[in-house]
């Protein structure tokens, strides 16, 4: 489980350039998150293939055609259900196959949101707004429904059945040339599955500049075979990311602290509590409050989480391996690249990025690909991870041969570390330091970009 680090950057740019916005603008069912919204950034672009941009030669192609009514209004399944039938008619359709890989991973974020949603995901959020500066990560469900731990696993398995089926139909385009013309700024999802798309829905006014009369800019980017391969990487990652919790038994941590999640999680310590959450306890502050507390202290404590399926780690390690190949294929498209032509992910040559505020050099690329081959030199245990109270290092490779109960606060104070200790050549402060140099200070944010 530690193997597995969660990504959250926000990316924001200067001096009137384009900014991705994690706030809201309006309306109560604004997608207002830190959690999801970092993921779904990275799939933006099955806003809608947008009819009325640049490059006419793409954008009147039949697939823009067929799914630019579907997803401005948000039928992000039919557009999947006709999007399919043009790959089928069509051998070799690399825009339609492109498309659909698109439409698949947005749906596959959307379908997640409407089922969080249903059982009233970190709703508590919003208590602590003014606290903590929190946002609830989905829209804030007033009337959750009850969820059980096994429903919760069901649909994060539903959410890992998604994200193959779109990297199956990414994996389609190949190699072969594509180019999607999308604007962003019309993107609209139906996050808590109402079945109604209000201004609310607008998730293109929350990633776009604004313009005086409150509309959102265009925010056109020409996604391309390179970006077929990026996404493919996102889907690995977060499949890998999936499969790592779902690879353990968190039940006792759901058991005891999972209403600090879920509002209605069916657990024994719900059925047991009772009282008024107004009343003032013995710590001078309300129970609910007090509830909370405990809950989240119990959440760390119970993090001890033995691995229930060794099959299913194993294959957090093939995601991750498939995640740095795709990003090498990647990179090595955009070098053969001629065109310049509103760059999602450009090449050092290109200068038409679509997010000005991220300056890709030849310097950076390599320093990246570098870091790729290390990463993939401690998954397979030739690179040892350090950790601060040893001289060892720790085998990666082993954590996945031999896993044990990943227990956080053992890894954070060194004993659950001690089957993996070896010796060999360890990751050094001075690498770190040096790729912190050659990204200015913004690793984080440049990682999230290149995935």
């Amino acid at each position: 489980m530690g193997a597995v680090c969660n990504l959250a950057v926000l990316i924001v740019s200067s001096g009137g350039r384009r900014t991705l916005h994690t706030t809201p603008t309006t309306g109560g069912k604004r997608v207002q998150n830190r959690i999801l919204k970092f993921l779904i950034v990275p799939v933006l672009a099955v806003g809608v293939i947008y009819p009325g941009v640049p490059d006419a030669a793409h954008a009147e192609s039949s697939a823009t055609a067929l799914v630019q009514t579907y997803l401005a209004n948000g039928r992000i399944g039919e557009a999947d259900e006709q999007l399919l039938a043009m790959t089928a008619a069509t051998t070799g359709n690399a825009d339609a196959q492109l498309g659909l890989g698109l439409v698949r991973s947005a749906r596959a974020f959307e379908k997640l949101s409407q089922a969080l949603y249903r059982v009233g995901f970190a709703s508590k959020a919003e208590g602590y707004q003014s606290l903590f500066g929190l946002r609830a990560p989905i829209p804030f469900n007033p009337n959750p429904q009850p969820v059980t731990y096994d429903e919760f696993r069901a649909m994060l398995e539903t959410f890992i059945a998604d994200l193959e089926s779109a990297d199956r139909a990414l994996q389609a385009v190949g190699e072969k040339p594509t180019k999607l013309s999308v604007d962003l700024s019309v993107a609209r999802f139906d996050w808590n599955g109402d079945g109604r798309l209000g201004p609310e829905d607008h998730f293109g006014m929350a990633i776009s500049d604004i313009d005086d009369n409150g509309h959102a800019k265009p925010f056109v980017v020409g996604f391309d075979t390179a970006d077929a391969k990026w996404l493919r990487g996102y889907c690995n990652l977060l499949m890998a990311v999936t499969k790592a919790w779902l690879s353990h038994d968190f039940s006792e941590t759901w058991d005891y602290s999972f209403r600090l999640l879920f509002p209605r999680a069916v657990s024994t310590m719900a059925a047991a509590e009772g009282g008024d959450n107004q009343d003032t306890t013995m710590f001078g502050v309300e129970k609910q409050q007090a509830d909370d507390l405990a809950d989240l202290v119990t959440l760390l404590h119970t993090i001890r989480w033995p691995v229930q399926d060794k099959a299913l780690w194993g294959e957090v390690r093939d995601h991750v391996k498939a995640v740095i190949a795709l990003n090498r294929e990647t990179w090595a498209l955009i070098g053969k690249e001629t065109d310049d032509d509103h760059e999602w992910l450009p090449g050092p040559r290109q200068k038409s990025g679509v997010l000005p505020s991220f300056n890709v050099t030849e310097e950076r690329v390599q320093a990246w690909l570098g870091m790729l081959s290390r990463s993939e030199a401690v998954l397979d245990g030739k690179l040892l991870i350090p950790h601060w109270r040893f001289a060892k290092g720790i085998d990666a490779a082993k954590l996945f041969d031999e896993p044990k109960p990943f227990d956080l606060i053992l890894w954070v104070t060194g004993p659950a570390a001690l089957p993996y200790l070896s010796d060999g050549p360890v990751m050094n402060g001075d690498e770190w330091n040096q790729l912190l140099a050659i990204f200015e200070g913004n690793f984080a944010a440049y990682a999230f970009y290149f995935n």
